[in-house]
């Protein structure tokens, strides 16, 4: 399921968290309030953290918890850090985006279609779709 985009994200593999974090799934939504927050989201495959500022991000609760991080390289496997206006901080091979939603290279092709329609539709038929109540920029779900 595609990620709507922050200005800064930090974005992680959920099987990175099953495999690694302290407490699995189940205490990184606790931890990071993924039920409650309008800005962290979470889809099948993928975490995002969203902030403003890129160093609002707290890496080292993540190593502390058990994710992986190359402090020399400054960069992890298991994690990414992205831009909206820009691109990722490093590469991860699971991990694609179109500037407006990040997507796992594992989701399901009739969501990256929705998304692929949602990202060529003018502003008056999102705004249309907006009253009826349909928000568009959150995380893309089957029907």
């Amino acid at each position: 399921m595609p990620v709507y985009l922050d200005i800064f994200n930090l974005i992680i593999d959920k099987k990175a968290i099953i495999e690694k974090y302290s407490g699995g799934i189940e205490q990184f939504r606790i931890d990071y309030e993924i039920p409650l927050s309008e800005i962290n989201q979470e889809d099948d495959e993928l975490f995002s953290l969203g902030q403003m500022n890129v160093d609002e991000f707290d890496i080292d609760s993540l190593i502390a918890k058990g994710l992986s991080y190359d402090t020399d390289g400054q960069k992890s496997d298991e994690f990414t850090i992205l831009c909206r206006y820009g691109d990722f901080l490093w590469d991860v091979s699971w991990l694609k985006h179109n500037g407006v939603f990040a997507w796992h290279v594992d989701t399901h092709p009739d969501l990256t279609l929705k998304m692929d329609m949602i990202c060529n539709m003018t502003m008056d038929e999102i705004a249309t779709e907006m009253e009826k109540g349909n928000y568009l920029f959150s995380t893309i779900k089957l029907e």
